[in-house]
Parts: structure tokens; C-alpha cells; sequence
């Protein structure tokens, strides 16, 4: 992918692609409907974009570098730590607001995609969710040293649920439960910090 110089155009495609596929997922969305969206011709794509893929790469690294951002200005707050769960939490809320159960499928199932892998996307996503994790799990660390954290509950049992969750994502029965994506990623989420007594 060539480097973004963030021009109007680029912009316009990016934001277009977000809204596009965090409605109708990856796969469905074609460069004609991102052009549609964004109000620029197809000549004006293919000056900036290669193909749809690179767009999706351009949508996730943005979206990447706006969460990792938000995360390191809370945790790095003068916060208690409850006030740091609860921010978090409203972080993923904001973040997962309107997103379709198609676009959390594609991301999930990227590594099946024979374009993603010739871009090397899917790589480029676990080196960003390798680097989120490391960051979280510092975190946890530092947490469970200051005693906000049980000191007999294992880090690498966090580490365990917080992949497990990903997976319950695409479970068709859990799914089939909740109304939208939405719903289910925040009970998950609510369900990972709290368990299922009542939040004081």
C-alpha cells in the first residue's frame, strides 16, 4: 500500500469505506459503492487506492491508531483504576456503536481471504493486536501489583479469556441471542470485568 498522504480524496474514500463496511462487513462492499459513498469518480480511487483491500487496510489502521491512542491517554489519567474499567468500557461502547455482524466476521475470518494474505493485512492485524495486548496486559500487571487485582488470579488466565471472547464472537448460537453486534460485544465485555455480580 502506498504511503497515505491524507489528501481530501483519500479521506472522503476512507471514511466512506469505514461507514460501508462497518455496515455491510468486507466482502460485500464494492469499490463502486465506496466511490458512491464518498461523492469521487473511480479514476479519483485508483489514483489513491490499489483496490478495495487497501482501503480496508487504510480503515483499520486508523481505527487501530484511534483506540490504541484513547487507551494510553485513560490508563496514563490520574484515574482510580475502577475509573479506568468503566472508561474503558465506554471506549469499546463508543467504538462498536452500529457495527454489523458481517463487518466483526470478515475481520475474524481475514486469514481465509487469499487478497488479504498476498497484502499481508492479516499479519499486520496481529502485530497491532499483539502490541494492544502487550499494552493491556502491562496494565493487568501493574493493577494486580497495587492490589486492584486479586494477587491469586493468574495473568495468563486473563490472557486466555480475553482470546476466548473472540472466539465466542462467532458462535452462531450466542449470536442468534442478541438483537446486534453491539449488544453482544458490550455483554462480553461487561461480562470479562465483572462477572455477573452487580457493579458497584
Amino acid at each position: 500500500m502506498k504511503p497515505l498522504t491524507q489528501n481530501k480524496s483519500q479521506i472522503l474514500l476512507l471514511e466512506a469505506g469505514k461507514a460501508l463496511f462497518w455496515k455491510y462487513g468486507i466482502r460485500k462492499v464494492t469499490v463502486e459503492e465506496i466511490c458512491k459513498e464518498a461523492g469521487v469518480s473511480k479514476m479519483t480511487f485508483y489514483r489513491n487506492f490499489k483496490n478495495k483491500i487497501e482501503v480496508v487496510e487504510g480503515v483499520i489502521d486508523g481505527l487501530v491508531k484511534e483506540s490504541q491512542a484513547q487507551y494510553i491517554e485513560l490508563m496514563g489519567s490520574g484515574k482510580t483504576f475502577d475509573e479506568k474499567i468503566k472508561g474503558m468500557i465506554e471506549l469499546k461502547r463508543e467504538g462498536t456503536q452500529g457495527i454489523s455482524k458481517e463487518f466483526v466476521t470478515d475481520l475474524i475470518q481475514l486469514k481465509e481471504h487469499k487478497d488479504f494474505k498476498e497484502l499481508r493485512l492479516t499479519q499486520k492485524m496481529e502485530l497491532h493486536q499483539r502490541n494492544q495486548m502487550e499494552l493491556f496486559m502491562a496494565d493487568m500487571a501493574k493493577a494486580q501489583a497495587q492490589g486492584h487485582i486479586r494477587s491469586d488470579v493468574r495473568l495468563d488466565f486473563i490472557l486466555y479469556l480475553l482470546n476466548d471472547i473472540q472466539q465466542k464472537m462467532l458462535d452462531p448460537v450466542l449470536n442468534s441471542m442478541y438483537e446486534n453486534e453491539e449488544e453482544l460485544i458490550m455483554e462480553l465485555t461487561n461480562y470479562f470485568f465483572y462477572g455477573i455480580l452487580n457493579k458497584k
